[in-house]
């Protein structure tokens, strides 16, 4: 017998250290999806204008609007936030303040950030949020079946 995947979602292989400690809870598209509907979860009053959009610098995850109507750029991460993280956030930032909107927030949601990140993203002037759950995401569609 030949068994065949036709759409593979996720592979992985680990080596857990602190197994007590490990989650995987959700992709961060369903991450995304949820904190898109639920944005008061990252901060009370935001309102998000676009998720995925599209600059020179990347893909911003959720671009908002503050309560005071600063436009506030979120990257999100479904793990532990490192300096890369940080760096990304800095140029979507950067990319979209050359945009002339006025004032750009920058906030990194993850469950948890590097000490070393958290000082660089201080040290930029940006924000983190601690994300460490968010409501469930609509179950994604049913897999077609070799059987039907």
């Amino acid at each position: 017998m030949r068994v065949t995947f036709l759409l593979p979602h996720l592979a992985l292989a680990l080596d857990l250290y602190e197994e007590a400690s490990f989650t995987l809870s959700g992709s961060e598209k369903q991450m995304q999806d949820a904190l898109a509907r639920h944005p008061d979860l990252i901060e009370p009053g935001l309102t998000v204008l676009d998720r995925e959009l599209l600059i020179d610098s990347g893909g911003i995850d959720l671009y908002a609007r503050d309560v005071d109507g600063r436009y506030v750029v979120v990257e999100l991460k479904r793990g532990r936030a490192t300096q890369d993280a940080v760096s990304q956030l800095g140029r979507y930032v950067a990319t979209v303040q050359k945009l002339g909107v006025g004032a750009v927030r920058g906030i990194l949601a993850a469950p948890s950030i590097t000490a070393p990140a958290l000082k660089e993203l201080r040290a930029r002037g940006l924000e983190f949020r601690e994300m460490g759950a968010w409501p469930d995401a609509p179950a994604p569609a049913a897999l077609p079946s070799l059987f039907d």
